[in-house]
């Protein structure tokens, strides 16, 4: 029989080697796996110098590691939140390696993130595609493929505003309040006040503003006091007063929608750089095709994204000369050709692309129909 003692407290020790076991790209990486190419990329093509390093790496993590572990994230899945970046730095053994085995949090990436890259992407992309044409000496950057598509943005339907509606509305408004001031003069001349308001005046909410203020002064000189709540009788100047002001607000409503809208027909309230544009069919819900977006233009050569351009622009005929001067300023220069679909042909284009020696390779509307 075995004995029926049983030592209390018993803590039991697994000893260990104290083994040193470092890991390498080599032993972990395939050569032709992506993870090298961007360590390369990041390492060659000097967009570090785009980093504040001056007190990132007194105080925080290597600022080319960090560099390069957001540089990964987004290369290999898309879109990387902060929360999923500290996970891969935690768990995945192709960010241990980038990091050198650190396990920055959210907070290292939001901080180097927002604080050190405080330069452009568009500078770090124009960077990085030069690198890869000198790497790659086989691009030919002197076609560029030209296409456009329209993303619809992160705002509700209904939120539209109509600028050709906003201006009737406002001539429309104006009109009533200069009847309404036509009436104010003759009721000033029958209570012989001698105030007259000019009716001959060019649309604008300072003049009703200023009106406001003369019948506020109208009633203080005349002792009138401002009364508010229910069964409280209010003076006649001061209705007056209290209808100007909200025409007033009306006014300035109108005034804000067109400078926001510039020279567009149309915006979003919820997202005031949307545009409502005429997207794709929708197969499954046949209304509400009419939404608001932004138009995406992209230069390929070789198969290599070399510009992006994002617009507002309804159609792409006018997207195309922005695209193109955004492409001369990130690389000096213009290519040969642009390829480009019957949505691009223009008079403004053809003179465009003669005045800066590109070959005319974009087609015209009715082109296919005409052959």
């Amino acid at each position: 029989m075995y004995s029926q003692n049983v030592r209390v407290n018993n803590t039991p020790y697994q000893y260990r080697l104290p083994l040193d076991i470092t890991l390498k790209f080599d032993d972990v990486i395939q050569p032709n796996d992506i993870v090298m190419t961007v360590v390369k990329a990041v390492r060659e093509s000097d967009i570090i110098r785009y980093v504040k390093t001056d007190q990132r790496d007194a105080h925080g993590h290597d600022s080319m590691n960090m560099l390069t572990a957001v540089m990964l994230a987004f290369t290999l899945f898309g879109y990387t939140s902060l929360r999923q970046l500290q996970d891969y730095c935690a768990n995945d053994a192709r960010f241990l390696l980038v990091t050198g085995g650190m396990k920055p949090s959210f907070m290292s990436f939001e901080r180097f993130i927002h604080d050190d890259l405080t330069d452009s992407i568009e500078d770090i992309f124009c960077q990085l595609n030069k690198y890869i044409e000198k790497e790659d000496g086989r691009m030919n950057t002197k076609v560029l493929y030209v296409d456009g598509t329209k993303y619809e943005a992160y705002a509700k339907k209904t939120s539209f505003v109509w600028i050709n509606g906003t201006k009737r509305q406002r001539a429309k408004l104006w009109g009533q309040i200069m009847d309404h001031l036509m009436k104010l003069n003759k009721r000033l001349q029958k209570e012989k006040i001698l105030y007259q308001f000019s009716i001959l005046h060019e649309m604008s909410f300072e003049y009703i503003i200023k009106v406001c203020n003369e019948l506020e002064k109208i009633m203080k000189d005349r002792n009138i006091k401002v009364v508010h709540g229910k069964g409280s009788r209010k003076h006649w100047l001061q209705k007056e007063r209290e209808y100007f002001r909200d025409s007033a607000i009306r006014m300035w409503k109108y005034q804000l929608h067109l400078d926001i809208a510039g020279n567009r027909n149309s915006f979003s309230k919820t997202d005031p750089d949307a545009t409502f544009m005429h997207m794709k069919y929708d197969y499954y819900n046949h209304t509400n095709v009419f939404k608001p977006g932004y138009n995406v233009q992209m230069g390929i050569s070789d198969g290599y994204i070399r510009a992006v351009y994002v617009s507002a622009d309804p159609n792409d005929m006018k997207a195309y000369i922005p695209f193109m001067d955004k492409y001369h300023r990130m690389y000096g220069e213009y290519p040969l050709e642009t390829p480009a679909d019957a949505g691009y042909g223009s008079y403004d284009n053809y003179y465009y692309c003669k005045q800066n020696h590109i070959q005319l390779f974009l087609k015209y509307p009715g082109q296919e129909k005409q052959k």
